[in-house]
């Protein structure tokens, strides 16, 4: 199952066993007071414990935390049970969830997901699902502090009523306002992403965790590792190298793989290499040898290289709009032009690794 931004009412629906014990809380303390509140829900809590631990043998440490928290809240709530000190309770609980939303929304632990993980079994969530929960994260951090500071100027400086409306149905307007800001936002997203090519997301294995739309891809921020094809055309003279035009963000006017392009969204790597062939240099790439893949990083982005390499007699049409063109160059000549500038720095990195292959590909 992969985590959809669609669909609010399942995912609140899947997180509500991990909700409850906090809804039971705040519940029976608005009916019975405090202590009961506190007591129902750690019980509640102890629980979901025994019966997690004898269906999966082991601890859950999300429960526990869980209960831990719980019991901050409680003894907060006890504590601050009159007058002044009342009035700062939610502030102090306040202060408790901006560790956690904050701790989730600005590290690279990405704990609310983690925790929502525990409740969809069997979810994806790939590196472009946790970008959207972080992002609303960040979010909902700066305006529950907005709602805390405001809860704290008031307990100290406005009138009961005011402190009464901001603490508490304030509270509820900062949840609406930030639904509502993320429907819209996503709503927009979905827009100008849908006239994107959207890219799949690997691990170092090639295994696919995600796509995500090409911009984010590229933007030199999220670094998230995608495939990409490229095609060494080898001849009786040397190999046949493209050179990149000046428009290119990375590495104009520089000679560079015969073919290089990225695999699309739910497309094979062979497909991908059979229509970037033809579309940059009008080959097919049917009877091409894989050499292997290896990992590249640049300054925008980090790709899983899948190298091919292909020994073509026929004729190479660079395409006017993709390619300045291309030429062949010998293997004594790469060997003199390397660390000069004149290569890309992805092939001279290529070359290292497969330059003995592709010599005695030549050789045949």
């Amino acid at each position: 199952m992969r985590l959809s931004t669609s669909k609010p009412l399942s995912l609140a629906g899947k997180l509500l066993p991990g909700m409850l014990p906090l809804l039971i809380f705040v519940g029976v303390e608005l009916v019975w007071g405090t202590t009961i509140g506190l007591v129902a829900a750690l019980s509640l809590g102890l629980v979901q414990f025994v019966w997690f631990w004898f269906r999966e043998h082991r601890l859950d440490k999300f429960i526990l935390f869980d209960i831990g928290f719980l019991m901050v809240l409680g003894g907060l709530a006890i504590l601050f049970d009159n007058a002044l000190l009342f009035k700062l309770k939610p502030v102090f609980i306040g202060a408790a969830l901006l560790l956690i939303i904050g701790y989730s929304a600005f590290s690279n632990v990405r704990l609310v997901m983690l925790m929502m993980q525990r409740y969809f079994k069997g979810l994806v969530a790939g590196p472009f699902e946790s970008w959207l929960m972080q992002d609303v994260l960040r979010v909902f951090f700066w305006l529950l502090l907005a709602h805390t500071l405001l809860t704290f100027g008031a307990a100290l400086w406005m009138p009961h009523a005011w402190w009464a409306a901001i603490s508490g149905p304030g509270f509820y307007v900062l949840v609406g306002g930030l639904v509502l800001y993320s429907w819209l936002l996503n709503k927009k997203r979905k827009r100008n992403w849908s006239l994107e090519e959207w890219l799949p997301l690997v691990d170092e294995e090639g295994k696919v965790l995600g796509h995500a739309p090409r911009s984010l891809v590229h933007n030199g921020k999220n670094r998230w590792l995608h495939p990409v094809v490229h095609l060494q055309v080898v001849t009786r003279e040397g190999l046949w190298l493209q050179k990149r035009p000046m428009h290119k963000t990375v590495q104009p006017g520089k000679w560079d793989t015969a073919v290089g392009g990225h695999v699309s969204k739910e497309e094979i790597i062979e497909t991908a290499l059979l229509r970037e062939a033809a579309e940059e240099i009008g080959v097919n790439s049917e009877k091409a040898v894989s050499l292997g893949r290896y990992l590249w990083r640049s300054g925008v982005e980090n790709e899983l290289v899948f190298v091919f390499a292909l020994f073509y007699e026929g004729e190479i049409i660079p395409h006017p709009e993709e390619l300045d063109g291309g030429k062949i160059w010998s293997f004594s000549e790469l060997e003199v032009a390397k660390g000069t500038g004149l290569l890309t720095p992805n092939f001279e990195e290529e070359y290292r690794r497969y330059g003995e292959v592709l010599r005695k590909m030549q050789e045949r």
